[in-house]
């Protein structure tokens, strides 16, 4: 439900409901973890680059649904290891992250203890004129 003065916005706009409903899921939205960076390019394409060392390509996961990225993965430490010290997070995550309209996953790519995913903007750029009727 929203917060009361959210609702109080609603009654000034049209079509901006879920923007809404998205600002109040960031309060919610659970622990930093993994760490990731997100480069804006020239062409109005975005880069989400997540620092997953220790990982492997087949424990993660990456899927979109109703504008939400999730990445997900987990690791298990190998039990014949005699770990003098343990610096390296391989606990299971959960990373969601809520897209644009305008942007699509175009793909994503292990490498070097990097997740890069691909957001391309699908947004036309062209202004146009509204023919009356």
């Amino acid at each position: 439900m929203y917060h009361e003065r959210l609702k109080d916005f609603l009654n000034f706009s049209v079509g901006f409901d879920s923007i809404f409903h998205n600002l109040e899921h960031l309060c919610y939205n659970g622990t930093p973890y993994p760490h990731y960076d997100v480069v804006k390019s020239k062409d109005e394409n975005y880069t989400l680059e997540m620092a997953l060392a220790g990982y492997k390509k087949d424990s993660i996961k990456v899927s979109v649904k109703d504008n939400i990225l999730t990445v997900e993965g987990g690791s298990k430490d190998d039990p014949n290891k005699n770990y003098v010290s343990k610096g390296i997070a391989k606990r299971y995550f959960k990373k969601r992250m809520q897209i644009s309209d305008h942007l699509e996953v175009e793909k994503a790519k292990f490498e070097d203890g990097m997740l890069l995913i691909s957001l391309k903007n699908i947004r036309e750029s062209k202004a146009k004129e509204i023919k009356i009727s």
